[in-house]
């Protein structure tokens, strides 16, 4: 392969990570050479996580199990403690049928730089936590904390977490920041794709009244997220390059009435693209 990446990084999208396990279990198959740098976010932090520990097929299995299962997925506790999507139930079911390998995710990581992004429910600034020994499993539920669609936080380190899609949703900047030159980006939104604010957003601005920092947030979190779609479509840092990888179309996963078929579209249309990827990064 002519062109080596040193960075990947990955957007997350709860089950629209079904098209990026696709995509890095392409990878794994092909032996794709390891990266030196890893960022991920949300649900592309457990994808991220997977890959580590070259555990293929992990993720998808987990989405096909869980994305139909109502322990798992309730819309009756929207508005519970649990919500939406019970974390608690997903550690649970995760650690007793398809766990992360920690022992090779640890060794994997030696000498690398891996990245969980997260939000702190306090201040509203993203952190970028280092897994370490028996800590994988926390920061990546901290990082696939939403509000209302979950609990609402996880405590990691003593420190009140949430979702890192908030804050820094495709943490480029960081990566390049941090010394990287050559990076695969995996959207899992179509590259053109900008938001508006979400009812979920409009809701947790007002519900966090009480904090500015976290009402801010919400409020701008569209933008946050158009800024970084703004910079990946623009002009690249000099001395840096970069491989954005994206589906042509929106994702069947895209929501929360998903069902097992949209899943696996979404995985197998990662599939299709991975091998597009590496046939053209081959042939170029």
């Amino acid at each position: 392969m002519r062109k080596k990446f040193d960075t990947i990084v990955l957007e997350g999208g709860s089950l629209r990570c079904s098209f990026t396990a696709g995509i890095l279990d392409v990878l794994m198959d092909n032996n794709f050479p390891e990266f030196q740098n890893y960022y991920g976010v949300s649900s592309g932090s457990m994808a991220m996580a997977f890959l580590i520990s070259n555990q293929r097929k992990n993720f998808i299995k987990v989405a096909r199990s869980l994305v139909e299962n109502p322990k798992f997925l309730s819309y009756m506790n929207t508005f519970s403690s649990s919500g939406l999507m019970n974390l608690d139930f997903l550690k649970k079911y995760v650690s007793e049928t398809f766990p992360l390998d920690e022992k090779a995710a640890n060794k994997n990581s030696k000498g690398k730089t891996v990245r969980i992004i997260t939000t702190d429910k306090i201040t509203g600034k993203p952190h970028y936590l280092e897994p370490k020994e028996d800590k994988w499993i926390d920061y990546l539920l901290a990082s696939a904390t939403l509000p209302f669609i979950t609990k609402g936080e996880q405590i990691v380190d003593g420190v009140r977490m949430f979702d890192g899609g908030y804050s820094d949703p495709i943490p480029v900047r960081e990566a390049i920041k941090n010394g990287s030159k050559k990076l695969l980006v995996i959207r899992t939104r179509p590259i053109e794709v900008r938001l508006e604010q979400g009812y979920i957003s409009w809701f947790a601005e007002y519900w966090n009244y009480d904090n500015e920092a976290l009402s801010d947030l919400f409020h701008n979190s569209y933008h946050t997220y158009n800024d970084r779609v703004d910079f990946l479509n623009g002009e690249k840092p000099k001395g840096v390059d970069w491989h954005v990888i994206a589906p042509p179309h929106d994702l069947k996963s895209d929501g929360y009435y998903v069902y097992k078929e949209d899943v696996d579209a979404d995985y197998r249309l990662g599939l299709e693209v991975g091998l597009d990827f590496l046939y053209k990064l081959k042939n170029n």
